[in-house]
């Protein structure tokens, strides 16, 4: 905030800086927070060449205080924008789309996009809901061991995602 505290209080400080960045490009904007997107429209206040890259799908830090309004908002703050949406996913398969889709489409105030891959639709995804944690690592280390009596896999084909460290120890017993 004191960067656009100085601005405020002095609007030639915010007009040398503003005319002396002829660009100004942000990545991962869906994780900006309020006072970033102020900074972003202050610095580009003279030339009017601000670009900017974002999914509000994945926007996942509203607990460091990103503002997913600072993505959904822009074109309303930078009337004329082109705006131009990624939509080919090069690394999923066809059923891990439809059923991300299926899920992020949920979510109150996206804008609608459609991905799609040229990818083959790929193994089916397995939805699997356990009581608690152990039961969890134990599905995991079954799905694992399943998919490793065939020719198809090996170890290092295989990865373990998860959320929390906590949940390490169970996976870490089961296995």
């Amino acid at each position: 905030g004191g960067t656009l505290e100085m601005f405020g209080t002095h609007a030639e400080v915010q007009q040398r800086y503003a005319e002396r960045y002829l660009h100004t490009r942000i990545d991962e904007f869906q994780h900006t927070n309020v006072v970033q997107y102020r900074l972003a429209r202050a610095l580009s206040s003279v030339h009017h060449n601000l670009t900017v890259v974002g999914d509000p799908d994945q926007s996942i830090y509203s607990w460091r205080a990103a503002d997913i309004r600072n993505l959904l908002d822009f074109e309303r703050d930078f009337p004329g924008a082109t705006v131009v949406l990624l939509e080919q996913n090069y690394r999923s398969t066809g059923h891990i789309l439809r059923v991300a889709h299926a899920v992020i489409a949920r979510a109150e105030g996206r804008p609608e996009k459609s991905l799609w891959t040229a990818n083959a639709d790929g193994e089916r995804v397995v939805e699997y809901e356990a009581t608690y944690g152990e039961e969890e690592a134990l599905f995991i280390a079954g799905e694992i061991q399943r998919l490793l009596r065939g020719d198809r896999y090996r170890t290092s084909d295989i990865a373990v995602m998860y959320r929390t460290n906590a949940q390490s120890r169970a996976i870490e017993e089961a296995f």
